[in-house]
Order: C-alpha cells, then structure tokens, then sequence
C-alpha cells in the first residue's frame, strides 16, 4: 500500500512540475516585448509604409483573426491610403477602395503599449468596427477619432465650422 501511495504521488509531482512548465511557457510566448512598439513607431509612424505594417508579424494574425472573412474588404478599403499616422498614441493607416472615399472606408490602428489592433470599416454609411471588445467605450481613441471623421463625411475638413475663428500668426 505504502508503494502505491509513494508511486501516486510522484506521478502527481511530475503532472504537476510539467503543467507548471506549460503554464511558465505559454505566460511568457503571450507576454509582448516592451520594445516592439517603441520599434514599430520608428519604423513606420510617417512612413508611407502602410503595406508592411499590416503585414508585420505582430499585426497581420491578429487581423486575421479579428476580421476573419471580412479582411479581404479591409484590405480593399485601404487599397488608397496615405501615411502611417500616430493618433491617440496608435498607429494608424485609413484609406478607401479606388474612387469610393466616402463610400468605401477602412482604418487599422496598433496600440503602441501592448500592440493590441483594431480596425473599422466603413461601407455604405454603415461602420463596423472590430476589437477584442464589443464595447464601444473600450475602442481606442484612434478607432473613435476615425469614426467621427467618417460619420462627419468630411464635412469638418471641407468647411470652416462657425466656432473656428482663424487668427495669422506674425511674420
């Protein structure tokens, strides 16, 4: 009996030791390099790089897995697009499918803390936005600016608001 209880527990030790190991394992493949978005900021924050951003290892999965099916449409919708922007501290690419501005609308944006990535489109006066919350609230500053700017229909950047007045500064 003795044995049984000593070959039982030693059994449970070795389970143990290796679900400990898994568990140290996989804690350290989730955690993110401190630096990556320190270095994905340098390398593209004003770039015209949009494209290799996208694709970068530490964004293009989780595109993959935010959008799913719907990533082909991201892709169309950000086929016109302009430099890599920083906007609330994230990294931003918008754009639009060829002559549908306005119509046809996308944004990418990376957290440059933790490299979480977000994205919306915007298609026929509907955005859809994807992140890992469902709450409108927990979308970044990044996600929301655009939104605004999409629902606005640039209507901001065509035409002085009445609250703006404009004062030249000394020459």
């Amino acid at each position: 009996m003795k044995e049984g209880f000593w070959a039982l527990r030693r059994a449970l030790l070795r389970l143990t030791l290796l679900l400990t190991l898994l568990v140290s394992a996989t804690a350290g493949a989730q955690r993110a390099d401190p630096d990556a978005g320190k270095h994905l900021l340098r390398e593209y924050a004003g770039s015209d790089n949009s494209y290799g951003l996208i694709k970068s290892p530490q964004i293009w999965p989780q595109l993959q897995r935010l959008l799913g099916r719907e990533l082909r449409h991201l892709q169309a919708n950000l086929d016109v697009s302009g430099a890599v922007d920083v906007v609330g501290g994230d990294l931003s690419v918008s754009g639009n499918a060829p002559h549908q501005g306005m119509v046809e609308e996308a944004v990418v944006c990376v957290n440059t803390y933790n490299l979480e990535v977000s994205a919306a489109i915007y298609s026929k006066g509907v955005v859809t936005a994807y992140s890992r919350s469902k709450n409108y609230d927990d979308l970044s500053r990044c996600i929301k600016t655009w939104i605004t700017v999409a629902n606005s229909e640039r209507r901001a950047f065509l035409r002085q608001p009445r609250n703006v007045h404009m004062v030249a500064g000394g020459r």
